[in-house]
């Protein structure tokens, strides 16, 4: 017996249609607030946008600074500014698309009034410019390592660096999601969250390797989802960087769930945010 698929009708066809062209509607609506986000944020002040773009290379440098001074060296390879470069980037990634995300709406001023444009569609923005924004940053930053003369600052796994930096992103979307629904309703949120993402540095192997800990300590650590997208990213640029500890199906995991929750607060709190 041959099994014949039922021939698609013209409801299904128009439904798919209606769903392509509400995509697309959406997606003209995130890429127009995008690009007003830029013009807003290079209006108020150029300086203030060109400090905020490199900030990582800053504090990288401030980092690279102390280390020199007390003679530490780097827990793997031999240079210590890569090594240091390679935790920074995803701690970057991470801290700031889901802590800008979170004033995205309280931000929006009138844009809210718009018709076409929902919630979710500011904080997609916004997200979305600083993931943008950070893998500028990245490849300058990588760029400016490689011409000081260490060429292991081109990743010799590209791949795994950029899974590594998309799963990172893919976390810190999520978690934005939930922090921008948050924020639009405790104003204070956004310097907790702060406070609390940034405290991460110290758990995310940004100066360490966690396989290198102790088993109890890696045990605890590896519950910290960012980890597992610092070493993924990080692995890209170390053939043999060791990664018992990395999971990527519960970085991944841990992702997905997150971006679920926030669309699913979005949808719930749709009314009281606009």
């Amino acid at each position: 017996m041959t099994f014949i698929p039922p021939a698609d009708t013209p409801e299904d066809r128009v439904g798919l249609n209606a769903i392509l062209h509400g995509l697309h509607t959406q997606g003209r609506v995130v890429i127009a607030l995008m690009l007003r986000e830029m013009r807003l944020r290079s209006v108020h002040s150029r300086l203030s946008y060109l400090l905020a773009l490199l900030e990582p290379i800053l504090q990288l440098a401030m980092m690279m600074g102390i280390f020199s001074i007390i003679g530490r060296r780097p827990d793997f390879g031999t240079s210590l500014l890569l090594f240091l470069g390679t935790g920074i980037m995803p701690f970057f990634l991470f801290t700031h698309v889901s802590g800008r995300t979170t004033s995205a709406i309280r931000a929006s001023g009138l844009v809210r009034a718009l018709a076409p444009i929902q919630p979710l569609d500011i904080m997609l923005a916004r997200a979305l410019l600083e993931t943008a924004t950070l893998l500028v940053v990245a490849v300058l930053l990588f760029t400016v390592i490689y011409a000081m003369g260490i060429p292991e600052a081109i990743p010799i796994r590209p791949m795994l660096a950029i899974e590594g930096f998309a799963a990172t992103a893919l976390l810190a979307i999520g978690v934005g999601l939930i922090n921008g629904v948050i924020g639009a309703f405790f104003r204070l949120w956004a310097v907790i969250y702060g406070v609390l993402s940034r405290s991460l540095i110290f758990m995310s192997g940004v100066f360490f390797v966690p396989d290198f800990m102790p088993p109890q300590i890696r045990y605890w650590l590896s519950w910290n989802p960012l980890l597992h997208g610092l070493e993924w990213f990080r692995s890209g640029f170390y053939l043999t960087y060791p990664t018992l500890t990395l999971d990527k199906t519960y970085l991944i995991g841990f992702g997905v769930v997150a971006l679920l929750i926030g669309l699913a607060l979005e949808r719930v709190f749709r009314a009281r945010l606009v």
